[in-house]
């Protein structure tokens, strides 16, 4: 179960198997799918622009992606990062791939806003920060409004093959 939008999504086992499958959806929507990957804004954090990228197939760890896989993510992670600065969404991002065990492998597209600079100065290593600056202060109305602009601008530039 996790909180999005001030509400919960209830779904069983891993989470990114579960949205990869449809057993749930969020309020934005899938920005990208293909038969490799699936993308959509970050369901726990409420930052414009936050996306996360997962392989369909469960893997735990980079090294157990296939290449085709690998490049698909890159891809993918290049083309949202140049509609994001293009939109004026935001122009520097971080690219974080998180391995967990027992967790689907996912990469994270970080904007880098000026905020958080402010907050926590360096924020890789002060990511935590950020992370529960934006879960106590940012799940306002008009921050989903944001999501959802972002996710549907970067949607109508994938159909349209950006």
């Amino acid at each position: 179960m996790v909180n999005y939008a001030n509400e919960l999504i209830e779904f069983e086992g891993c989470p990114g198997c579960a949205y990869h499958r449809h057993e749930f959806t969020l309020p934005c929507g899938m920005a990208y799918e293909n038969e490799l990957i699936n993308m959509s804004q970050d369901w726990k954090l409420p930052i414009p622009g936050f996306f996360v990228i997962t392989p369909n197939r469960h893997v735990e760890v980079f090294s157990e992606l296939t290449e085709e896989e690998r490049n698909e993510i890159f891809k993918i992670a290049s083309i949202t990062i140049q509609v994001m600065r293009e939109n004026k969404i935001c122009d520097a991002y971080n690219v974080i791939f998180e391995e967990k065990k027992n967790c689907h492998f996912h990469v994270w597209l970080m904007p880098r806003y000026e905020w958080m600079k402010n907050l926590a100065g360096n924020i890789t290593m002060n990511i935590g920060a950020i992370f529960s600056y934006a879960k106590e202060n940012m799940r306002v109305p008009e921050t989903y409004q944001k999501i959802n602009e972002t996710t549907m601008i970067l949607k109508r530039s994938l159909e349209k093959g950006n």
